[in-house]
Parts: C-alpha cells; sequence; structure tokens
C-alpha cells in the first residue's frame, strides 16, 4: 500500500491496457448473441421515423464478459457497440454458413451490371456491411 495520500491501491493510471482492442465490440466478438431480427427491425424503423411508438435500442446477451482486467467472467445483456475485455474477434464465415443466402441482380436501368451471391457484390453497390 502506498503511504501518498489519496492513493486507493488503484492501477496506474498510464496503464495502456486499460482500454478495448482496436475494433473490439461486442457486434464483432464470437461469444455475443445478437437480439431478434424483429427487435433489430423495429428499432431501425423507430430511428427512421416510421413508427411513432418508442422502441428501446435492441440488447443482445453475452456469456462470457470480463468488465476488469482479472475479473470474473459473468453473464450480461449487451448493445452491439458494447466491449469487455474478453473480446475475441469473429471468424468470417464459412461457405456452409453462407449457403442460403440468395442469388443478386443488379440493373442499371435495363441493362445487367452484376450478377452473383448476396454479400459479394461490388462496394459500390453495398447498402451496409453484413459483418458490421
Amino acid at each position: 500500500m502506498s503511504d501518498r495520500i489519496g492513493h486507493n491501491g488503484g492501477p496506474p493510471l498510464d496503464d495502456r491496457r486499460l482500454g478495448p482492442a482496436d475494433g473490439a465490440s461486442c457486434r464483432r466478438c464470437r461469444h455475443w448473441r445478437p437480439p431478434s431480427e424483429r427487435e433489430e427491425s423495429d428499432y431501425r424503423a423507430y430511428q427512421m421515423g416510421v413508427i411513432r411508438r418508442r422502441v428501446a435500442e435492441p440488447s443482445g446477451a453475452c456469456d462470457r464478459v470480463v468488465l476488469r482486467l482479472g475479473g470474473p467472467v459473468a453473464f450480461a445483456g449487451t448493445k452491439g457497440r458494447s466491449w469487455c475485455y474478453n473480446f475475441e474477434t469473429k471468424p468470417p464465415p464459412t461457405d456452409e454458413e453462407r449457403r442460403g443466402w440468395g442469388f443478386v441482380t443488379i440493373y442499371e436501368g435495363d441493362r445487367i451490371v452484376w450478377q452473383g451471391r448476396e454479400g459479394e457484390e461490388p462496394a459500390e453497390y453495398r447498402q451496409g456491411d453484413l459483418f458490421d
């Protein structure tokens, strides 16, 4: 224990491990289970003003949350933008996981510009990142 006045024995403030890893968020973690598609679509509709009924931001669940370095592992309901010290990057989807994704045809006017599997379209034609 330190003899300094006001020192409570906590970790040093200049410790660089106090923050999240780069890009760490529950949405990108392999442990996180996202909320239902219905909850997410209702929230998007509320944000865009399509529905007036207030809808809370949906939260998923994780049974491996670590809120402080060396702390216990716990279960928690978390939002996709949350993070913890037990972050592990989600692996990219395999071909078997992609099975069932639709076949896409992109038109410009009456001309076909691109055809292929959903998620593989060129970046300029994407509406949002699927794995974000």
